[in-house]
């Protein structure tokens, strides 16, 4: 009985203790909180006041920060990244914020599961499935009209490759029992599940004491957080010297007729495995990014030679190339490896049109396209980058050109490679990114004046006030999905947290999940607005960017295309008299 009542006295006390918080008394339920070790728990139980919640927490993200030598938490800002997915992604009446669901906590700790399926008993005929994979009105939100929804059953399955082997967790499934029509979304016990979730709360503790490393020190071993969605800012303009321009290329009389064709003959819109964009570099440097997808399929055993041809305004030849094509792999899913190539073309300011395309031989490419482009000087005003839809983004540990095709930043830069084919799997993420060039600044606070000291020079003299920070910009984003041309869910306005990359030039991006999509043919769509700019400039109003894509079947194959509504006819006026 002893025992028993000094259990039930801890449990005041700690009780106790956690009355007396007000800011964070709902701390350690919150999805930041997810990856608390028992012992952590333990020691927030004995908090007492707000101030030492504080101190509590920054410990928290300092164990779990990989390079505490530096100012940015790569573990903290994506697991943020990944809650603020989840809250619009499972969001529900009973879960408002979506990481706050059983789905939202297993994503949040887990990540993207490789392989997601969902099932249900029926569904209305002809409706449009949303974010959270449940039928919806056709201007978004959840439908609950004359027919209602059955209760959806989502599995996931992370494969055993995805953790550390050292980590002994094998395959994982996840089952999730959601309930529209009562806003629900319930996992039965899953002891396997719990115990990943355990073992991985462990395993992100990479910096145990929560101090930061000296400069000099080795850096601690990685953690299994999802990789960083935006580089880290950068210190400044890049030191590295751009590219020469291209020498002019001896082309095959072969690959020239077929490219002078392609120039001529092609009209302008997507082309099928090629996606291209206009960017700045970190100094400012206009050039063009391409990308050509050659499926796998066809890429023959010889390899490939990249050719092209670019012309100016007047018609006069600007560049041509004529060299060995490296290819690198990407995946849709688990299913397909695609080659991918990538080049810059970097030429002076000016308008332009191209045809590209791989070749295995000299007359015929595996894959070409022809595009009008610009390549503009330095901003002078608010300017936003194409939007990039990609399903990696690829840290990088060598310090780049500046013109790098869809490389960002320069101190730690991140590779976000577009999908030249659009195709994404269901248990892809898709991740959306862009850049912004001179957004206007707020005027930065000045700094409060120093408190004097009671006695000159005395060793309790008040230390000197911290610098204020730099000013960020205020930039509204926002975000919607079409599908087959009409709204997935409702639109989200909000604003976009910018990194710095250089002074002015600033990048930000983020993941959203497509376990829930149903297969089918979306459009991505991004209205960026600068709320410091004037109200009747271009940049108040607001600048857009869009971009298609495609969710695959769960076999991998291509989806059907919704058959278009016929055109009303017009109404024959009614004759006089």
């Amino acid at each position: 009985m002893k025992k028993i009542a000094f259990l039930f006295a801890g449990v005041a006390m700690a009780s106790l203790a956690l009355a007396q918080l007000s800011k964070y008394k709902d701390w350690a339920k919150s999805p930041e909180a997810y990856f608390l070790t028992a012992q952590e728990k333990q020691e927030w139980s004995a908090v007492k006041s707000d101030e030492e919640a504080e101190k509590f927490i920054a410990q928290y993200w300092a164990r779990r920060d990989p390079n505490p030598a530096t100012a940015q938490n790569e573990f903290k800002d994506a697991i943020m990244r990944r809650v603020a997915a989840a809250n619009e992604q499972f969001k529900s009446r009973r879960y408002p914020k979506g990481s706050e669901s059983p789905r939202g906590r297993v994503f949040v700790v887990l990540g993207a599961p490789n392989r997601a399926s969902q099932s249900r008993a029926q569904e209305r005929a002809g409706a449009p499935l949303g974010d959270a994979g449940l039928p919806t009105r056709p201007e978004g939100g959840t439908g609950f009209g004359e027919s209602t929804p059955t209760t959806v059953t989502v599995t996931w399955t992370y494969d055993k490759d995805k953790f550390d082997p050292s980590w002994d967790i094998g395959e994982l499934v996840a089952r999730f029992t959601v309930d529209p029509a009562r806003g629900t979304d319930e996992m039965p016990k899953a002891p396997a599940i719990e115990r990943a979730i355990a073992i991985i709360a462990d395993k992100t503790v990479v910096n145990p004491s929560g101090t930061v490393a000296s400069p000099g020190a080795p850096p601690p071993p990685a953690v299994a957080a999802s990789k960083p969605a935006i580089p880290p800012a950068a210190t400044g303009p890049a030191s590295a010297a751009p590219p020469p321009p291209p020498a002019p290329a001896a082309l095959p009389a072969a690959t020239r007729a077929a490219l002078d064709a392609l120039m001529k003959g092609a009209k302008e819109g997507s082309h099928p495995g090629f996606w291209a964009g206009a960017f700045h570099s970190v100094n400012g440097e206009g050039f063009y990014a391409l990308e050509l997808d050659a499926p796998a399929e066809k890429v023959a055993a010889a390899p490939l030679k990249f050719g092209g041809v670019v012309t100016g305004e007047s018609g006069q030849e600007a560049a041509t190339y004529w060299e060995d094509a490296v290819l690198t792999d990407m995946k849709t899913g688990s299913r397909a490896t695609d080659k991918v190539y990538e080049r810059s073309i970097v030429l002076p300011p000016g308008s332009y049109r191209g045809s590209f395309g791989l070749f295995s031989g000299e007359a015929t490419p595996v894959v070409s396209a022809s595009a009008s482009f610009k390549i503009e000087s330095k901003p002078a005003d608010l300017a936003v980058s194409p939007l990039i839809l990609a399903n990696t983004l690829t840290p990088l540990t060598k310090r780049p050109n500046p013109t790098d095709p869809f490389v960002f930043g320069m101190d730690k830069p991140i590779k976000v490679e577009p999908k030249a084919s659009r195709l994404f799997a269901k248990e892809d993420s898709l991740w959306y990114f862009y850049t912004v060039w001179n957004p206007k600044l707020p005027e930065p606070a000045a700094a409060p004046a120093p408190a004097p000291a009671t006695t000159p020079g005395a060793a309790g003299a008040a230390p000197a006030p911290a610098a204020p920070e730099a000013p960020k910009p205020r930039i509204q984003a926002r975000i919607g999905v079409l599908k087959d041309g009409q709204p997935a869910f409702a639109p989200m306005t909000g604003p976009a947290e910018m990194q710095m990359l250089a002074p002015g030039y600033y990048a930000t991006g983020s993941e959203i999940p497509l376990q829930t999509f149903e297969p089918g043919y979306y459009t991505f769509t991004l209205t960026v607005r600068d709320l410091g700019a004037a109200r009747d400039s271009a940049a108040f109003k607001g600048i857009d960017r869009k971009e298609d894509f495609v969710v695959l079947k769960p076999d991998g194959s291509m989806p059907e295309k919704a058959a278009p509504k016929p055109t009303p006819k017009p109404r024959t006026p009614a004759k006089k008299g």
